[in-house]
């Protein structure tokens, strides 16, 4: 039976009351826990008011589930039989969670969906600027509702009732965060950007609104400020950076860029607009990564047509962030667009539609899927911005790009992409490609390790204390990298091998 998660039960043989030991209930409990190593226990009213029965009936032979929290310890429950948990990421577009059997802390399932807020906008700022207009209660209440619709999907899909779930651990940015909280976010995005908290919170499942086990546990990750909220920590957690001897890079692309270097003795941490790269809005025909995306694209030289590989082997029906950077990659390589990202007049693949230059990637069933020359320089405008902070934020620390030797790559571009693509267009730098170690989702791997592992919740506290926030978008020779980027694969070909 696994102890180490965050929430975890245990078998407990305590001493019966007698004439000689006039312990009361809660006392006898506490004292038994203790001699097990477990300290500090609380245990809440509902549950001191059940505790004589359910020691009586056990023939004071119990075993309590319990919930870490701060140095101490909750009583969540005193015979639950199923101890499941599930660790979230609340992202600004897409949300995913896992499902873990707790008991053998091992995963059983995931699932995601899009963050509903997105209703209120497509970008986080529009959000916040909503809830300085008028009260944030909507934007928390659409938050906590698709929440439970994506922790009640993964729990039909295996069987189980939502009230099984002891255990939720949240990872998010720090806006994101706080409307989960149901914190004020007013003061974030104005001088001097002071959120409502940002330590850890822990709380239980019935006082934020989320519909599992009303006395589950809920963990949500600290921040360290505005910008280096719960998901980069989790993120850095995720990757290790803070146990490495040497200054290494992680990179998370997804609505924003968000760049960490470090060691263990220090970590500086970058955060900026990088466009929809890697998102579903960088095209019309942008989808998500799930079945009948097109994640994968050859074109070939002499016809100009284009091989497509598709999430499922379905029928295409749209273009994730993979494929977009294959499909430019391809484009170029092909000479069906030249270094600025402009259709050349080759005839190859090329056809009008509705007055402009678009590529056709296929026609089926009627259903056309094209691409435009201004959606191939949007996405041109979100990579150029990318490189741009990695280069500055990189340069800023005094390091140069040749000399880190691990580049850790998370959110959308740690989710299976063509790295020799991504360096052909100059999306990431030109370095040895044994450099680079995918890391997936990092914000749900954090949350992960938390759900499975509650000594975690020290490291997180070490993160912490060491990062210091660098703001790249004052960086002087920000403007000018960026215009050198908005090519392929760059101006400057060099500065890509730094």
């Amino acid at each position: 039976m696994n102890h180490k998660s965050l929430v975890f039960s245990l078998q407990v043989k305590l001493m019966s009351p007698s004439t000689d030991d006039k312990d009361g209930d809660a006392d006898r409990l506490r004292n038994g826990l203790k001699e097990i190593g477990i300290h500090n226990v609380e245990i809440p009213l509902h549950i001191l008011r059940r505790l004589p029965d359910a020691l009586r009936e056990s023939s004071f032979e119990v075993k309590p589930i319990l919930g870490a929290q701060g140095q101490g310890y909750r009583l969540i429950d005193m015979k639950k039989k199923s101890l499941y948990g599930i660790a979230l990421d609340i992202g600004t577009t897409n949300m995913s969670c896992s499902l873990f059997d707790l008991d053998a802390c091992k995963k059983v399932d995931t699932y995601d969906i899009e963050n509903p807020q997105l209703c209120y906008g497509t970008d986080i700022l529009a959000r916040v600027q909503r809830s300085m207009i008028e009260d944030s209660g909507g934007l928390t209440d659409s938050l906590i509702e698709g929440i439970n619709v994506l922790i009640n999907t993964i729990c039909e899909r295996n069987s189980m009732g939502s009230d099984e779930v002891c255990c939720l651990v949240v990872s998010g940015n720090t806006i994101m965060s706080h409307y989960f909280l149901g914190l004020d976010v007013r003061n974030i995005p104005v001088t001097p950007f002071i959120p409502s908290i940002n330590g850890p919170v822990f709380t239980s499942a019935g006082e934020t609104g989320i519909k599992i086990y009303k006395e589950a546990s809920v963990y949500v990750f600290p921040n360290s400020g505005s910008y280096v909220g719960g998901d980069i920590i989790s993120g850095i957690l995720c990757s290790g950076i803070q146990k490495e001897e040497e200054p290494a890079l992680f990179i998370d692309v997804g609505t924003n860029v968000e760049l960490v270097l470090g060691c263990r003795d220090w970590i500086v941490v970058g955060a900026g607009a990088a466009g929809p790269a890697l998102e579903d809005g960088v095209a019309g025909i942008g989808k998500k990564a799930e079945k009948g995306s097109i994640f994968g694209i050859t074109i070939y030289r002499d016809t100009k047509t284009a091989a497509l590989r598709v999430i499922g082997d379905a029928e295409p029906e749209g273009i994730c962030g993979s494929g977009m950077i294959d499909l430019v990659a391809e484009l170029f390589s092909a000479g069906i667009i030249d270094q600025a990202g402009k259709f050349v007049d080759s005839g190859g693949g090329i056809k009008e539609n509705n007055g402009e230059k678009v590529y056709m990637l296929s026609e089926t069933r009627g259903k056309e899927l094209v691409i435009s020359e201004k959606e191939v320089q949007n996405f041109l405008r979100s990579k150029a911005a990318m490189f741009a902070f990695l280069y500055v934020f990189v340069k800023a620390v005094g390091m140069r790009l040749r000399e880190i030797k691990k580049v850790f790559v998370g959110g959308s571009m740690g989710c299976g992409i063509n790295l020799e693509n991504a360096i052909k267009i100059g999306m990431l730098p030109d370095l040895p490609r044994e450099r680079f170690i995918p890391v997936g989702n990092s914000s749900l791997c954090g949350a992960e390790m938390v759900l499975c592992n509650r000594n975690v919740l020290d490291e997180i506290e070490n993160i912490r204390s060491k990062i210091t926030y660098r703001e790249m978008g004052e960086d002087p020779e920000l403007l000018n990298v960026l215009q050198a980027g908005l090519f392929i694969p760059h101006t400057e070909p060099e500065i890509l091998r730094g």
